[in-house]
């Protein structure tokens, strides 16, 4: 837990995660929703910024894998763009805190047409680190905030390229725990992952974590709103 509590520290001190200061200042989302919380990862920039995102997925990956959520693996997948700089700083971080030696690997938004592509496979064409990749290998997904899903399903139609491999599982940031939509039973895009690929996902925060951490230092309207809004919207409730 100590890890999360830093790194829920740094996402607050750097306006990576915000947190409304009374119920006229809700953050309108991508969804139309408007929520009493923003995450925007790609806040995150600086050095001491990208030490303790190195430190917190690689925490997180190898928690995963001692608790049994996540398989074995070998490769550390980012998807373009925001997934290159979480993958190469996951592979650092997996050597540098468990001597874990991993290699990372991240698709191109368009195929690579010369030098060293055009000797290649189809996949080294869309993924930088394809042609190191050993038929069998486990791959980890890393990602910042998943919203829908759909990069998700993007990405993995790219790492098909790689013929015989292993979907570990995934770390993200932060998930956001809310149901896809306004339907009653709705699930989260972490669930759908899941449910129709078999793929786990380990969070270094979900927002139940990040309310039990702050909810004693909220104003009361807000803390009453944060509680509404995932009784209307969750795929959990707050308390």
């Amino acid at each position: 837990m100590d890890y999360k509590r830093e790194f829920l520290d740094l996402l607050l001190q750097k306006n990576a995660f915000k947190i409304a200061t009374d119920v006229g200042s809700f953050f309108k989302l991508k969804s139309g929703r408007m929520s009493p919380t923003f995450a925007s990862i790609g806040a995150l920039t600086d050095g001491e910024s990208l030490a303790m995102m190195k430190k917190a997925y690689s925490q997180a990956a190898m928690d995963g894998v001692r608790g049994g959520v996540l398989k074995d693996f070998q490769y550390v997948f980012g998807p373009a763009y925001k997934g290159i700089n979480l993958c190469a700083l996951t592979c650092e971080g997996l050597y540098e805190q468990f001597g874990k030696n991993t290699s990372y690997l991240y698709d191109r938004k368009e195929e690579k047409a010369y030098g060293e592509a055009t000797q290649g496979t189809d996949a080294s064409k869309v993924i930088v680190g394809a042609e190191k990749f050993q038929p069998g290998g486990g791959i980890l997904l890393v990602d910042d905030v998943i919203t829908t899903g759909q990069a998700k399903y993007e990405a993995l139609d790219k790492i098909k390229l790689l013929g015989d491999y292993t979907i570990a599982g995934m770390v993200i940031a932060v998930d956001r725990q809310e149901s896809l939509s306004d339907a009653a039973g709705s699930i989260s895009a972490v669930q759908v992952l899941e449910k129709e690929l078999g793929i786990k996902t380990v969070a270094i925060l979900t927002m139940h974590d990040i309310f039990t951490l702050r909810k004693d230092s909220l104003v009361p309207d807000v803390r009453r709103a944060w509680v509404a809004y995932y009784e209307r919207y969750g795929a959990v409730r707050m308390q």
